[in-house]
């Protein structure tokens, strides 16, 4: 009985491995860096094409 302890345990640690991993990766991919947040924040925004305009 203690292998199957021991079995579930490591395999607990290997999912969390992998989900910790994949929520890096996805926050690494999503938010933006902070050196690209600090260059653009010197540059003016974009003109945004409102619809409101034309009517």
């Amino acid at each position: 009985m203690t292998w199957l302890t021991i079995q579930t345990i490591a395999w607990c640690l290997v999912g969390f491995a992998v989900g910790a991993l994949a929520a890096w990766l996805l926050a690494v991919m999503l938010y933006p860096h902070e050196s690209e947040v600090v260059a653009s924040a010197g540059e003016p925004a974009a003109p945004t094409d409102e619809a409101g305009d034309d009517a």
